[in-house]
């Protein structure tokens, strides 16, 4: 599609007139930069899933961006993705591989030392950028790029934590779609393709057994489902969450796999309460997909109009002639040291000019200054939709605090 083609609720769009992402031709393309604003909201993003996470347990790792080409033959993506995985020689003719999954950097990490029943569940957790070779024609804003930044997270988990574990992990699913306002959504449950079983790893027993797991835990938790044959991961079965939006269009987003079989390749073991060794349970889990699809999605469901703790800038103080400059910028710097995303519009615009200005940048809170504010040390309240009126500027630093903390 080209540019003039667009809809006005394209994120790519939105992305422009916001100032949230650039695509260079020179950088090249399906490698977006996020500028200023859009770094925050994807910080934002970042900093909210880390914190549900940390309070479920998650423990928190960083890995090198690439890895011997070896890791990677033994995981069994070098032979299925080769043309997706881009590679480097160093001077003594070893091969690296830029990461284009994070699983088999976090297998080794499990390995570094030996593990007992009471370690377990050990929940790993990255939020980190993989590379993917995507095919150019397949490219699209933030949709689909060749540097995807996952919220990954890897569970390792003993065979009878598996159902607690996908509960709770249905429920941080659960909780993450309510707070960007995903109130309809359903499952596809991935499974091998019975007719072509060289294609994936390991036997028959551990695929029944882990897709009778996922299709019974999905029944269990009630939601919309179908099965879909062939589409699994090649080491286990999978579930991905599709949610609707504001306009009503499906999203792919969540995926969760179960995977008996990555761990009997990479020989994860740990120490029973019978003293001897068994094989860890994994669950792959990326609760947004990736971060630039999950912006690209939201910016397109709020139509860039993001909930006031999302926003890049949540509040713009708008002085109504330079003589209001001094309190407002006293307004303003209360604002910043109260963790306020806030900026002052200096220009010699018309008031009414400047209103239009923020609101076309979606700003959730406009704070007017005039003579009046000035005289009574007030601001006077405008949101997106209404006129909210006049009120302290402590008073509305609790409005915007709690309506943040809130996530409303």
């Amino acid at each position: 599609m080209s540019e003039p083609e667009l809809n006005k609720n394209d994120h790519r769009v939105i992305g422009r007139e916001m100032e949230l992402f650039v695509v260079s031709d020179l950088v090249g393309k399906g490698l977006p930069m996020l500028l200023p604003k859009g770094n925050t909201l994807k910080t934002e993003l970042d900093n909210f899933i880390t914190k549900e996470k940390q309070a479920l347990g998650y423990k928190f790792v960083n890995i090198p961006h690439i890895a011997k080409k070896e890791l990677y033959i033994k995981s069994g993506h070098m032979g299925r993705y080769d043309a997706m995985m881009p590679t480097m020689t160093d001077e003594n003719g070893e091969e690296f591989v830029m990461k284009a999954m994070n699983c088999p950097h976090h297998f080794e990490i499990y390995n570094s030392s030996p593990k007992s029943y009471r370690d377990l569940p050990l929940r790993i957790a990255e939020n980190t950028t993989v590379y993917r070779n995507e095919k150019s024609g397949e490219l699209s804003g933030l949709l689909r790029v060749k540097n995807l930044t996952q919220d990954d997270t890897h569970h390792f988990i003993r065979p009878d934590q598996i159902e607690s574990e996908i509960e709770m992990i249905f429920g941080l699913i659960e909780k993450t779609y309510k707070v960007f306002g995903f109130n309809d959504y359903k499952v596809e449950i991935s499974i091998r393709d019975p007719k072509d079983k060289e294609k994936y790893f390991g036997g028959d027993e551990a695929w029944q057994k882990a897709e009778e797991i996922l299709i019974n835990s999905v029944k269990k938790w009630g939601v919309k489902h179908s099965i879909v044959e062939g589409e699994a991961a090649f080491y286990g079965p999978k579930i991905d969450f599709r949610a609707k939006d504001s306009l009503g269009r499906e999203w792919q987003l969540t995926t969760v796999q179960l995977d008996f079989n990555q761990p009997e390749n990479f020989d994860m073991n740990y120490v029973g309460e019978d003293g001897k060794l068994h094989k860890v349970v994994v669950i792959h889990v990326a609760i947004f997909g990736s971060f630039e699809r999950f912006m690209a999605v939201i910016i397109e469901h709020y139509e860039g109009a993001f909930p006031l703790w999302l926003s890049p800038v949540q509040v713009k103080v708008l002085p109504i002639s330079d003589k209001h400059l001094e309190y407002s910028k006293n307004v303003l710097k209360e604002l910043l040291e109260n963790n306020i995303r806030a900026e002052i519009d200096e220009s010699n615009e018309t008031l009414g000019k400047k209103i239009r200005d923020a609101k076309m940048m979606k700003v959730p809170y406009l704070l007017v200054i005039g003579d009046k504010e000035v005289e009574v040390s007030e601001v006077t309240v405008e949101s997106r939709t209404e006129k909210v009126g006049a009120m302290s500027a402590r008073e509305f630093l609790d409005l915007v605090q709690r309506e943040i903390k809130d996530k409303k």
